[in-house]
């Protein structure tokens, strides 16, 4: 089960517990564990921004775009690993793992960076993002760009092992995106061989983007 909490303006709710954000004055973690393995915070260095098309970089019409992404199971984290990743997209997004919400952002310059404790290893991870851009505020509408950039820590303290990944070129895992919007798209059971794969816009501190510093973090366990 996944509970949250929050030290982040973010307020978001993992579905499985439902529980709000709290301030970060309150230390407690509802787990129950004696000790928390936090994994170490991940960055955008080896990151790149995605996207569904090229249009990306410039001229993307308003509207919602869709995500996924399918890790299988790695026994060699153990029973089960914490998972942090660090997330912004332009212009906003929900991300999903396994079908549950983990968090909310409204604004690419600020990422978020989201840690998820005790995620069983036993079974494929299938992050989700529902991706929103934004009508352009300006009078030319071509200057109106798009993207997703993530990257993502898995670590666990049974054996003393990490693993790494990012949006962007091999030998990251692929993600795949589409301008529809399926029913279920966060879901582990969905059948998405035939998603285009996403493309890769610009590595980070490229596009129109600058090199926005992930943080302050937010808790599910």
């Amino acid at each position: 089960m996944f509970g949250l909490r929050s030290v982040s303006s973010i307020v978001a709710l993992c579905f499985a517990v439902a529980v709000k954000a709290m301030p970060s004055s309150d230390a407690t973690i509802g787990s129950g564990l004696a000790t928390e393995v936090f994994p170490p915070i991940p960055d955008f260095s080896d990151a790149s921004w995605i996207w569904t098309t090229t249009q990306g970089l410039t001229g993307v019409p308003p509207g919602t775009s869709t995500f996924r992404l399918n890790i299988p199971f790695d026994t060699t984290l153990g029973p089960s690993a914490n998972i942090s990743v660090a997330i912004s997209v332009d212009n906003a997004y929900n991300l999903y793992l396994n079908g549950e919400l983990i968090g909310s952002g409204l604004d690419f310059s600020q990422p978020n960076i989201w840690t998820i404790n005790n995620v069983p290893t036993t079974q494929p991870w299938v992050f989700a993002i529902l991706a929103t851009n934004y009508a352009v505020a300006l009078n030319d509408p071509t200057v109106n760009p798009a993207g997703i950039i993530a990257s993502f820590v898995a670590s666990s303290l049974s054996t003393q092992q990490a693993k790494f990944w990012s949006t962007g070129l091999a030998p990251n895992p692929q993600w795949k995106g589409t301008d529809l919007d399926p029913v279920d798209f966060w879901g582990t059971t969905l059948d998405d061989s035939a998603w285009p794969a996403a493309v890769v816009l610009a590595p980070f501190g490229g596009g129109p983007w600058g090199t926005p510093v992930p943080g302050p973090a937010s808790l599910c366990v």
